[in-house]
């Protein structure tokens, strides 16, 4: 179907002032209104588009093929969409090896290599889709890895170690590029993969994982040359409660974290925003765990307040939600 035919189709269902949730950037409808007439895009063929949600297997997945007029095709994963599920697998990238969504992402693959063994392929995704970008690229056969030009990954979190000890990193290492906000709380987890590019983000604090918040200098992304100081200690903070922690705590952190999200009766992330503070310093203190949970989000929360005081100029509004160091 070409894209201008999909959007024609959109928008008999929604509308341009619909929401679709906190997650879907309040630019992305009028982009979608804006890119159906244009000329670059209104003629790139979409095909196989695939979607899965399985709550029992904690797996979200999408996918879709973008036909390029020069002959090659672009693998497109989708990153991590409103339900607070798709969120305890990303954050599950912590503590497995593989998670399902991977596994979907190497047959979404190969399933368009057997499809199309003639195109060139480039593969991106954003958010937990540059992780799947990324880790499909890596794994796939020799055959596939040799037809990939470039793969790109937004502001993918990346990958434990044992990772790079792959044949197929070693061999497509030179064509894989990361790309971070400046502010990054997403693509700084865990070990990146490939060259990395830092781009200015206007602003703080999860929207900075916003691409619509990244600047441009003309056609191009606006460069950093190094992450923000807030982005520096939450990478740093992370990384070293992934180092000392056991696999039971780290467990523990993910399942303790998610567990009290689901209990709570929320499914989505666009539902959370709506908690006041009070049910937020709740939610909080509902959280078991071991000391080095609770230092974790301590350290986090007091950080988060720090960086807000600084910006805004307030007391910090998240004191009261620290866990008791005890």
């Amino acid at each position: 179907m070409k894209l201008c035919d999909a959007f024609e189709e959109f928008f008999k269902i929604y509308n341009l002032n619909d929401s679709l949730g906190v997650l879907q950037s309040q630019y992305v409808m009028n982009m979608y209104n804006i890119i159906k007439d244009t000329a670059r895009y209104k003629d790139l063929l979409l095909r196989h588009q695939v979607i899965i949600n399985n709550k029992e297997n904690e797996e979200q997945f999408s996918a879709i093929t973008i036909v390029i007029p020069d002959g090659s095709i672009c693998v497109s994963f989708r990153g991590t969409d409103d339900t607070i599920i798709g969120w305890k697998e990303d954050c599950n990238l912590s503590v497995y090896e593989t998670v399902p969504a991977q596994k979907d992402a190497i047959d979404y693959l190969e399933s368009e290599f057997l499809f199309d063994k003639t195109s060139k392929i480039r593969i991106c995704g954003h958010s937990k889709g540059g992780n799947l970008a990324v880790y499909s690229a890596v794994s796939a056969p020799k055959e596939i890895r040799d037809r990939i030009i470039n793969v790109y990954s937004f502001d993918g979190p990346g990958f434990q170690p044992s990772f790079f000890d792959k044949e197929g990193y070693f061999d497509i290492k030179d064509r894989i590029v990361s790309v971070w906000s400046q502010n990054s709380l997403v693509g700084v987890l865990l070990e990146s993969a490939g060259r990395v590019e830092i781009i200015h983000s206007r602003v703080f604090g999860p929207l900075a994982h916003d691409g619509f918040n990244w600047t441009l200098m003309g056609t191009r992304f606006d460069r950093e040359k190094e992450l923000s100081e807030f982005s520096l200690f939450f990478q740093k903070l992370f990384n070293q409660y992934i180092e000392k922690s056991t696999e039971e705590e780290k467990i523990a952190l993910v399942d303790g974290l998610f567990d009290a999200l689901l209990n709570s009766g929320y499914s989505t992330l666009t539902e959370l925003t709506a908690m006041s503070p009070t049910e937020t310093m709740k939610f909080f203190k509902s959280i078991n765990g071991s000391k080095n949970v609770r230092e974790f989000f301590r350290q986090i929360i007091r950080a988060i307040g720090k960086e807000t005081t600084k910006k805004l100029g307030l007391v910090n509004p998240y004191e009261d939600m620290l866990p008791d160091k005890k």
